[in-house]
């Protein structure tokens, strides 16, 4: 091989090994997701907390905490949801006037598949006009044990979406009534 050749080939291998990293999926991240509610003053709202992973990166434990101002929320409550009890899981939680920690475990080292981990109930304070709910210090483990990072996203009826692959895409209403 000449030097122009060896040149050349070093050139190109940069953009190889990118291409080949990205389409393996090592740009794929690990997200939880709030799905939207409307929540109307002194009623019950209910919403799904997603969970996403790309194959092979589920985890075993996820942890995070909802965040809320007290003057809006009275109060907060967690169920397991589908995916938490086919992994034979259940989210544990506690919290208080503005914070509600949970973790979702098991006596197994089952992973949790991606979607719905759990349903929040919501009431919100009397004389509340909205309320919003956050999701912070989000963290997951392997059943091995090693930390898998999450991107935590919440979602509003309006807003955003989120994919998926943890992606937030623009709303799709402009595309659908042709705008």
């Amino acid at each position: 091989m000449s030097g122009f050749q060896l040149r050349k080939a070093l050139c190109w291998l940069p953009i190889f090994l990118w291409t080949s990293l990205w389409t393996t999926g090592l740009t794929a991240q690990t997200c939880l997701v709030l799905s939207p509610a409307t929540i109307s003053p002194g009623v019950t709202a209910s919403l799904n907390l997603s969970l996403y992973s790309s194959p092979g990166t589920a985890p075993a434990a996820v942890q995070w905490t909802f965040q809320y101002a007290p003057s809006n929320i009275r109060s907060l409550t967690v169920d397991d949801g589908p995916m938490l009890k086919s992994a034979g899981k259940t989210a544990m939680c506690a919290g208080d006037a503005a914070a509600y920690k949970c973790l979702a475990v098991g006596l197994n080292t089952n992973t949790i598949a991606s979607g719905v981990i759990a349903k929040v109930t919501a009431v919100l304070a009397a004389g509340a006009s909205t309320a919003e709910i956050s999701i912070a210090n989000s963290f997951a483990a392997s059943a091995a044990g090693y930390v898998i990072p999450i991107s935590p996203k919440t979602v509003s009826s309006t807003g955003p979406h989120v994919s998926p692959d943890c992606r937030v895409h623009p709303p799709l209403r402009g595309l659908a009534t042709g705008r």
